[in-house]
């Protein structure tokens, strides 16, 4: 394993090939790997399509997991390539996430408890008293038992020969599919675009993201029998959760204002 054989890189870990029909991938933090370990494990239990997980392996000082390579793009980068098709694939990533949340997430932990972490990690930015009032608003919203990707978005979704494969699980819990695709919609409308893109670029993925967004949500909640309010009523704990993840600064400062508005509506600051 060496620099040649690195096929790509994501926020967490680096990506090598592992032979010809494999692909290792090490984590910057090793914690990441033990966690990926053993959600991996339990997703390779569950009905859902994932790349096969076959165990950790150390080769040259690094320690990483190796899973099966799945040959293909992300939709992410179809789309970028294709933007007539934008609503075609927002419709598409709409029907797959709704089948996967047809699924009961047996063994996976609990949503709101990730999202209660999650929220805690932030307290760089998030102070305690408000930490503690998102939380006490999360209390009082549905429980839920399905499979929950936790990140879906379409550059999680790979377009392989035999169909999409849904990728990078680390974040699945078990909870109710209106916060997961609530968590969808907060990434398509609010996550920043890359800084390396100049700023015609970024206004043109901006425009195609949303077009994508409008066919997913329309889609979903056709498929999934939900309503626009049920999704909306996650948008605070889903917006103080993402604070505590590596995010750009610009992002950061527009959730965080979010999540006062959010909790002045709801009576809580």
């Amino acid at each position: 394993m060496d620099a040649r054989g690195k096929i790509g890189q994501g926020n967490t870990a680096d990506i090598y090939a592992w032979g010809e029909d494999r692909i290792l991938k090490v984590f910057r933090h090793p914690i990441l790997l033990e966690i990926e370990w053993n959600i991996g494990r339990l997703i390779g239990a569950l009905p859902v399509t994932a790349p096969q997980i076959y165990g950790i392996v150390e080769a040259q000082g690094k320690r990483g997991i190796v899973y099966e390579r799945v040959r293909g793009r992300t939709m992410m980068t179809e789309l970028a390539e294709r933007p007539d098709q934008a609503e075609l694939f927002g419709r598409e990533l709409a029907r797959l996430h709704s089948e996967m949340h047809g699924h009961p997430g047996t063994g996976l932990p609990p949503l709101k408890e990730a999202l209660t972490q999650a929220m805690r990690r932030a307290s760089d930015i998030l102070p305690a008293h408000k930490a503690d009032a998102v939380v006490s608003y999360l209390s009082g919203l549905p429980d839920g038992a399905q499979i929950c990707h936790g990140d879906f978005h379409p550059d999680n979704v790979l377009l392989g020969p035999e169909g999409p494969i849904t990728i990078d699980w680390m974040t699945a819990v078990s909870g109710p599919p209106a916060a997961d695709a609530a968590r969808t919609l907060l990434l398509l409308r609010h996550a920043e675009s890359p800084e390396a893109l100049s700023e015609p670029v970024k206004l043109s993925f901006t425009a195609l993201r949303t077009r994508s967004l409008h066919a997913y949500e329309e889609t979903y909640l056709q498929l999934s029998g939900l309503t626009p309010s049920e999704l909306a009523r996650w948008e605070l704990p889903l917006m103080a959760a993402r604070l505590g993840e590596n995010n750009p600064q610009k992002e950061r400062e527009k959730l965080l204002k979010l999540v006062d508005e959010r909790l002045e509506e709801a009576g809580k600051l």
